[in-house]
């Protein structure tokens, strides 16, 4: 990044410090049947599920089963104690990216709730280890000005990741499933996946290898071993695995 790492932690203390919301208690009043459904899914579902109250600056709802794998009591946490623990190469990119998905955010109408920024990062377990995971951000809930009022937060363990590589970010419509920012540095012209390597995705999974992936789909088998090495430069994964585990977490596989 161009601008320097105090920079960056100025700008987020600034906008998360300036942001309000156009809401009073019959806004939270309709929102209670949306929160007892999320609450339901969050008690089935193999990951963290949070939501952040922007007005209030804290989270209306919180279900993070990753606190034991971390060695944390739910006592233990609070939001500026957890960047704390992130690993100090990548709270900078962490604060960077809210940065620049909440400016991209703001310049959006009607569809802004269409947008979910994707993006990793390792944070230190009560041992000393780090853990590497997965968050997606998304506009739960707009305030009487269409501005963002409640944050939808999805959190996943990438347990099969290194714990020295490099953070991955992503903008994504979740419509089209087009990556709208971070594009350059990821290499990507717009999807993260196309077609046809969510295609040979599906075959590998099934079993298949290469050679017969070429065979199925009437492709050399250079063009299958292409899109293979594609996959993995855009998703920034060592293996196929990888690349299947993360494209599925966030909905693309």
């Amino acid at each position: 990044m161009a601008e320097s790492d105090d920079g960056v932690r100025r700008k987020y203390e600034a906008l998360t410090n300036c942001l309000s919301c156009k809401v009073d208690e019959r806004d939270y009043e309709r929102l209670q049947p949306q929160l007892a459904s999320l609450q339901e899914l969050a008690g089935v579902e193999n990951r963290s599920i949070s939501l952040y109250d922007i007005n209030r600056a804290s989270f209306l709802l919180k279900t993070d089963k990753h606190l034991e794998l971390l060695g944390y009591e739910p006592q233990d946490i609070s939001i500026g104690n957890y960047h704390a623990m992130i690993h100090p190469q990548d709270v900078v990119f962490l604060y960077d990216a809210e940065l620049k998905m909440y400016d991209f955010l703001a310049k959006r109408d009607k569809d802004k709730k269409d947008y979910k920024l994707v993006y990793d990062y390792r944070v230190r377990a009560k041992d000393g280890r780090y853990i590497r995971f997965l968050h997606q951000m998304a506009i739960f809930a707009c305030d009487r000005e269409n501005r963002a009022w409640i944050m939808l937060i999805v959190s996943d363990i990438l347990s099969q990741f290194p714990e020295n590589e490099e953070p991955r970010r992503f903008l994504i419509n979740t419509k089209n499933q087009k990556v709208c920012l971070f594009n350059e540095e990821n290499q990507i012209a717009d999807h993260l996946v196309t077609a046809r390597e969510k295609e040979i995705l599906s075959l590998i999974a099934g079993g298949l290898d290469s050679q017969s992936i070429a065979d199925r789909l009437c492709l050399s088998l250079h063009t299958v071993n292409n899109h293979r090495q594609n996959i993995l430069r855009k998703t920034r994964t060592k293996s196929i695995a990888q690349a299947a585990y993360y494209l599925r977490c966030i909905g693309l596989c």
